[in-house]
């Protein structure tokens, strides 16, 4: 169904963890469901029909519609996500507040839902242009205009609030505030702008992302091996912010299949 692809360029590496590309051959309708990940998405469609709802979105082929961006935003609830046809898509998976760097207003201010269409114009423009060339060549294309769009912010405060964070599942937040040379009022205003969700949302999502990644990495159904070193007090802490993030008691999710592949991964409906 995905196919992710490293960026070519350094610079990008940066802020950019993967580009990801729809691929033919699976079943249709897909339906899985997204978790909370650390980083975010942007998303190029081409003839394809976008219905969001509430922790819901449905993407279903239409040749009558012209290319559309879908944006985002920090997902704290799982959401469901339906695949009615098999559709063409490239998306660009951001690390965690990389997405700022291409835009000239926060995270926050564009994507205050989980889901949304991206109508700024010079992004609009581009996405009517990057279905045009071949399929093989659309990379180097969406490369070059993320080059052109890039803003590194030397010094500022989206600058500091990145760098400060690169440790931050062991910091505290007066210490995160005291990397970024900020009082922590301050930190914690510019924190939710970047990052679309307070400091202590965000640690719970990277808690829980490591110990699922880590599940999945080693392929085995046990969580407690995991559960002492992402700081969790004990086996129930973790099953209440399990439910919270995925909707469903572990037991279920232990019968059920992951899919790779779209920059994180998900948990696929059966």
């Amino acid at each position: 169904m995905f196919t992710n692809i490293i960026p070519v360029s350094d610079k990008l590496k940066r802020y950019i963890t993967s580009f990801t590309v729809s691929q033919k051959g699976r079943a249709f309708p897909l339906r899985y469901t997204a978790f909370p990940n650390l980083g975010t998405c942007l998303a190029f469609f081409n003839h394809t029909l976008i219905r969001i709802q509430p922790q819901e979105v449905t993407f279903t082929k239409d040749d009558t519609q012209g290319p559309e961006i879908i944006l985002l935003g920090r997902l704290t609830r799982p959401t469901l996500i339906t695949f009615n046809d098999p559709v063409d898509e490239i998306s660009i998976n951001f690390t965690p507040c990389g997405i700022n760097f291409f835009f000239g207003i926060p995270f926050l201010e564009m994507a205050g839902k989980s889901h949304q269409l991206l109508k700024e114009s010079t992004w609009t423009e581009f996405a009517s242009l990057l279905f045009s060339p071949p399929p093989e060549k659309r990379i180097e294309k969406l490369e070059a205009f993320l080059l052109s769009s890039l803003n590194e912010h030397k010094g500022d405060t989206l600058e500091r609030i990145f760098n400060s964070t690169a440790g931050m599942d062991k910091l505290t937040v007066p210490a995160l505030s005291a990397i970024a040379c900020m009082s922590e009022r301050t930190f914690l205003r510019y924190f939710k702008k970047y990052f679309g969700c307070s400091p202590s949302t965000y640690k719970k999502i990277l808690r829980f992302r490591n110990v699922l990644d880590a599940r999945y990495s080693k392929n085995t159904n046990s969580y407690h091996r995991f559960l002492l070193a992402e700081d969790y007090y004990d086996s129930s802490h973790f099953r209440k912010e399990f439910i919270q993030f995925t909707d469903c008691a572990l037991r279920q999710f232990k019968r059920a299949s992951f899919l790779p592949g779209n920059g994180s991964s998900v948990f696929k409906l059966m």
